[in-house]
C-alpha cells in the first residue's frame, strides 16, 4: 500500500525559491502532496544504490513532465513515477532540478521491509536509506547473500 505524505511533513522540510517561468517574482516550491518515496523493492533486492537526477516542470501546481538525467534505470523508472504524484500550491509554474539518493546499509533485512531513513528537502533532495533483503536458501533452509561475480 503507498502511503502519502502530508502537508505537516512539508513543513519540516526546507522550502525552495526559484525565478518562476512565467512571472518575474520569486516563487517557493512547496510540495503540498504526494506519495511518500520509497526504495524500489527490484532495485533493493539487486543491491542497486545511488544517485538519480532529475528535471521537474511545474505548471498551474501540477507536475507537467519528469525527465530523469541520470541513475540506474532500476531507481529513475519509480523515482520518476513518485515525482508525477508531487502537487505543489495552483500558483506555481516552473522548472527545477531535483536529486534522490538511494543508500544501501550493510545489515541486511530477514524479510522485506520499509525503508529505515526517508530524509525529505523537497522538492530538490530526497535521501532514502534501506536494508537489503537476506536471501533464505530453499533447499537448506541456510541465509545466503548474493556475491557480484566477476566475468573475464
Amino acid at each position: 500500500m503507498k502511503e502519502a505524505f502530508i502537508l505537516s511533513v512539508v513543513a519540516l522540510s526546507a522550502a525552495q525559491v526559484v525565478r518562476a517561468q512565467e512571472t518575474t517574482s520569486p516563487q517557493y516550491l512547496v510540495v503540498v502532496g504526494g506519495e511518500l518515496p520509497l526504495y524500489p523493492t527490484l532495485a533493493r533486492t539487486a543491491r542497486v544504490s545511488g544517485l538519480v537526477g532529475l528535471q521537474v516542470t511545474v505548471k498551474d501546481g501540477e507536475v507537467v513532465a519528469v525527465q530523469a538525467t541520470s541513475g540506474n534505470p532500476l531507481l529513475a523508472v519509480p523515482t520518476t513515477a513518485n515525482v508525477k504524484t508531487w502537487k505543489f500550491y495552483k500558483a506555481v509554474n516552473a522548472t527545477f532540478t531535483a536529486t534522490f539518493t538511494y543508500q544501501l546499509e550493510e545489515e541486511e533485512s530477514p524479510q522485506p521491509s520499509n525503508p529505515t531513513k526517508i530524509e525529505l528537502e523537497l522538492p530538490t533532495s530526497v535521501k532514502i536509506t534501506a536494508r537489503p533483503p537476506k536471501f533464505p536458501c530453499n533447499d537448506c533452509g541456510a541465509d545466503i547473500t548474493p556475491k557480484l561475480v566477476e566475468h573475464r
